[in-house]
Parts: C-alpha cells; sequence; structure tokens
C-alpha cells in the first residue's frame, strides 16, 4: 500500500487528461478569496454566454469560451481543467492556446458573419435611427477588433 496519504484526495489521471501542473497553476491564482469568488462568477457568467452563442446568432462562443478559461485560471484549477476537458468549448479552447490565435481563414469566417449578422439586424430588424448607427458603429469596431487585435495563429 502506498504510504503517502494524498494519493486517494487527487483524481485519476484519466478524469483530466489535459491538466495543468499545480506549479503552473499557482502561479497564477490570485490569493485574496473575494478577488477569487469574483473571478469563478464572471468565468461561470461568460460560459453560460459560450453555451448560448452555440445558438444565438451573432453572440460568439470563442471570445467568451476564452475568457472563461483565462478568469477560471485565476480562481479554480479545478474549473480551468474542467472547461479545458469540457466535450464543446474544450477543443476550442486548446485550438486557440496550441496555436496562439485564429488563423486567416477564422478570422475572414468571424468578420463575414459579423457583418452579415450586423447588416440584418441593422436593415431588417431595426427601423431607421440612433439604434441602427449603434449597431453599425459596433460591428464595425468589432471587424476592426478582429482584424488588428486578435493574433493571427501560427502555422504548424
Amino acid at each position: 500500500m502506498d504510504q503517502n496519504p494524498n494519493v486517494h484526495n487527487r483524481p485519476a489521471a484519466q478524469d483530466f487528461p489535459i491538466a495543468v501542473s499545480e506549479k503552473e497553476v499557482k502561479l497564477e491564482i490570485k490569493k485574496n478569496g473575494i478577488i477569487r469568488i469574483l473571478y469563478v462568477v464572471g468565468g461561470t457568467v461568460s460560459f453560460i454566454l459560450a453555451i448560448l452563442g452555440i445558438v444565438v446568432p451573432g453572440l460568439p462562443v470563442t471570445p467568451f469560451a476564452l475568457l472563461s478559461a483565462y478568469l477560471y485560471a485565476k480562481s479554480s484549477p479545478k474549473l480551468y481543467n474542467w472547461l479545458l476537458n469540457n466535450k464543446v468549448l474544450g477543443p476550442r479552447i486548446r485550438n486557440y492556446q496550441r496555436r496562439k490565435g485564429i488563423t486567416r481563414k477564422g478570422k475572414l469566417g468571424v468578420i463575414a458573419f459579423m457583418a452579415v449578422m450586423t447588416l440584418f439586424s441593422s436593415f431588417i430588424v431595426v427601423g431607421a435611427g440612433t439604434l441602427r448607427w449603434a449597431i453599425l458603429s459596433l460591428g464595425t469596431i468589432g471587424c476592426i477588433v478582429v482584424t488588428f487585435f486578435v493574433p493571427n495563429a501560427k502555422e504548424e
């Protein structure tokens, strides 16, 4: 029998096939309990928005999933590893982390989808007025952010 008493408290390796070492996570986790709770709440809200983005047109999935991963990494290794192993969002997050960005083809797809949804929302759903210009402005800002601020993926 193993003499280490902590062995029984740890999950088996197959429970978390993709995990971050405790040393890496400890460097990221905030010490203040209130801050950690706020990170967990923010991560959970962004996780819910990412799941909603799967079925709601125009609501992005990957940015909310990445935000959720960031906030969980700051608060809880258990939640972070759970998210990385999530069947729906895990592959998106791991792909972004592995490639350090989004491919050019992916960026073009995101920009095209944002443009279509922005034009649809502003000219078909909403009548003329201030709201139309607000939607067009936000859509333009979104396209600019994706084009210039989201990193391009490294080629494999």
